[in-house]
């Protein structure tokens, strides 16, 4: 018989078996040690917002509102990115049944788990049939963030909030990143997800400058640094599918814990 520590190193040798990443106090199976997911060790933050309003000015800056009239209920991620945020959501979100989420920028899917649906889950976005249709929420709200982003919740009401690939269209993001820790619960969660997709003219341009994952990662940190309101801890979380760059889309989270 082999004695029980022989066997647990045996076993941590199987392919099968990974341990865990905890990001910002949430256990992920599936994320991985990376150089993204290591985007912003040791980095050194300017004293100031580093970015101009100039670079928060996409090519295209006409009414989104106008942009999204129409439905379109299409995908922005390949199917392997969807079920890796999918199974990334899993981890975070409170029980089913229970919580309170915020989806901002939602359309028809969330991408949260198939049945999922909390206490009270708003999805926001800018199309009223696609928010119809998403079936991750309790209820809906029409509104621009890019026009409007003081968000119409009182503060402390959400446990979690979610924004899944469209962090790189926002154009007051410490706007929207400040209202989102004010409408947090203590200990809440803030969830940013993004991918290499995207509409070229619609994105900010420091989106582009480079298009890279690592500068993504400290874009969307730095929303949370500079938002003018004190984060605990904020935390990347790299769950890309497997195989080559190239051969699939990456997915990232970068995780706010207020």
């Amino acid at each position: 018989m082999f004695s029980k520590p022989f066997f647990l190193i045996l076993l941590a040798s199987l392919p099968f078996y990974t341990n865990s990443l905890t990001i910002c106090g949430v256990s992920v199976p599936h994320a991985k040690s990376s150089p993204i997911s290591r985007s912003l060790d040791g980095i050194d933050w300017d004293l100031d917002f580093p970015y101009t309003s100039a670079g928060l000015t996409p090519e295209w800056s006409g009414n989104d509102g106008a942009f999204y009239t129409l439905p379109k209920f299409v995908h922005h991620a390949g199917p392997e990115c969807r079920a890796s945020l999918t199974e990334f959501y899993s981890c975070c979100l409170p029980e089913k049944g229970t919580g309170a989420t915020l989806d901002l920028c939602s359309s028809f899917t969330s991408h949260y788990p198939e049945g999922w649906k909390g206490s009270y889950s708003v999805a926001l976005g800018l199309n009223p049939l696609e928010l119809l249709f998403n079936p991750s929420k309790t209820s809906f709200k029409v509104q621009n963030l890019n026009e409007n982003p003081t968000l119409p919740y009182p503060p402390s009401t959400f446990d979690v909030i979610t924004n899944s690939l469209s962090v790189d269209y926002l154009t007051s993001p410490l706007k929207i990143f400040n209202e989102m820790h004010r409408v947090l619960k203590p200990n809440g969660l803030a969830c940013m997800a993004f991918t290499n997709r995207c509409f070229p003219t619609k994105v900010v341009p420091i989106w582009k400058a480079p298009f890279t994952e690592e500068n993504h990662v400290k874009i969307v940190a730095s929303y949370f640094k500079y938002c003018g309101e004190e984060w605990s801890e904020v935390g990347v979380v790299d769950v890309s599918p497997k195989g080559w760059v190239g051969e699939r889309d990456p997915m990232i989270v970068v995780v706010g814990r207020k």
